[in-house]
């Protein structure tokens, strides 16, 4: 297991329904746990073109997400910068997988005319190898490089391949929100055309006739600890799911 849940129920709750967790709204730099003003980057003496450029649509843009990951582990003890971008032809909507801790994941998909706001992690190699360990075991995700177009956010001059940036994918395909991907609301994007909500929204469409109608909360705590309940509602999920086939995006592993 990449990271411990945590033990208590109302922590579970708070964590299944913050998903994709708050992020600063600009480029930051991430600190042992905290966030710092980007232009520490220079401070802290870090390269970017030292850096691998993955990108973050999900809870990797968030510090609250990063800490889980890195804090105490070897490779957290450099900092991490993450940059704004503005990814175009793309957005980010809900994956058809419900994460262990109870979340509907996201995807990010093709999609011709929309511009999202993501941020760019720029990892070492020990960084990358520790986000392989929390992304890929058990199949849920692919790691690879996308051809895109892109400006940062805040005009910084980034030193990576403007039309290749790596990403990690879901091996599951989107959420069915009749017939079409559903996006996530707390992802700025521009001409967005799917309709969007927000996890809360979404988990209760997900728990939906299974027997836990009622009380969304016990349906997610259900998810989380309860393996054959959660292995039905991921199957109905999954059963339903879309094919967002990505024209622009090559598997690396």
């Amino acid at each position: 297991m990449p990271w411990e849940l945590p033990c208590d129920q109302s922590d579970r709750l708070r964590l299944a329904k913050g998903y994709p967790f708050i992020a600063p709204q600009t480029s930051y730099l991430f600190v042992d746990g905290r966030s710092e003003d980007f232009s520490k980057v220079t401070e802290y003496g870090i390269k970017l073109s030292d850096r691998k450029a993955v990108i973050a649509h999900g809870s990797n843009r968030a510090p609250e997400q990063l800490s889980r990951k890195f804090v105490g582990h070897p490779s957290g003890q450099d900092p991490i910068p993450l940059t704004a971008i503005w990814l175009h032809d793309h957005d980010v909507v809900y994956s058809a997988h419900v994460a262990r801790y109870g979340s509907v994941a996201a995807e990010l998909v093709y999609c011709p005319g929309t511009s999202v706001q993501v941020f760019l992690t720029w990892l070492t190699d020990d960084q990358l190898v520790r986000m392989h360990e929390t992304e890929l075991p058990g199949g849920n995700y692919s790691y690879g490089h996308v051809q895109c177009q892109w400006d940062s956010s805040e005009n910084h001059d980034l030193p990576t391949d403007p039309n290749r940036l790596a990403v990690y994918r879901s091996s599951f395909g989107a959420f069915n929100f009749h017939g079409n991907p559903l996006a996530l609301n707390a992802i700025p994007a521009r001409n967005r055309r799917y309709d969007a909500l927000g996890q809360e929204e979404v988990l209760k469409l997900v728990h939906e006739g299974h027997g836990a109608d009622e009380d969304l909360d016990d349906a997610i705590l259900k998810s989380i600890e309860a393996s054959q309940y959660r292995s039905k509602v991921v199957e109905a999920v999954r059963k339903q799911s879309l094919d967002v086939f990505h024209p622009f995006y090559s598997i690396s592993r």
